[in-house]
């Protein structure tokens, strides 16, 4: 099958979690592709559905396989996107704080490397951190937590660049 936008769209919805594990790699390598999607950059609508997508079916996932590949593609699309990725902040910012409250510590972690990685490529950290002040009065406390491990980590990294 070849792969398009169109295509890509119809597996970010998958409902199937199987298939969803099958394609995932496939989404991640198609987005790093830069031949392919080139009208990713250029579509807001479709990258603003296939965002709300991945992080509405995908992060948000029961299944902390699926958890992952969502923040794979998201981590992908960063990496794509770099500073026009920030018009997608707010829509995967309520998915990644949920999830840093996740029980497995590869969940955590890794949704912790890509808030960084969002704060390093796609919008600065006061832009971010603005966005994530919620997480400290957030329901469950290991989320309240990990958003504290999350900055602290910030402010390492940072007051080393700066």
């Amino acid at each position: 099958m070849e792969w398009n936008m169109e295509y890509c769209m119809e597996q970010v919805m998958q409902k199937d979690l199987g298939r969803r594990l099958q394609v995932g790699q496939d989404i991640i390598d198609s987005i790093l592709d830069k031949d392919k999607f080139q009208d990713l950059e250029q579509d807001q609508t479709m990258l603003d559905r296939m965002v709300d997508g991945v992080a509405t079916n995908w992060v948000n996932s029961s299944n902390f396989k699926v958890a992952l590949l969502g923040m794979d593609i998201l981590s992908a699309l960063v990496t794509r996107l770099q500073e026009r990725f920030r018009t997608q902040i707010g829509t995967v910012l309520p998915s990644l704080i949920d999830r840093l409250g996740d029980s497995k510590d590869q969940v955590r972690d890794q949704d912790q490397a890509l808030l960084l990685k969002i704060m390093d490529q796609a919008a600065n950290p006061q832009y971010v951190w603005d966005r994530m002040l919620g997480g400290f009065k957030h329901k469950n406390n290991r989320t309240r937590e990990s958003v504290c491990i999350c900055l602290i980590a910030t402010l390492n990294i940072w007051e080393l660049k700066a």
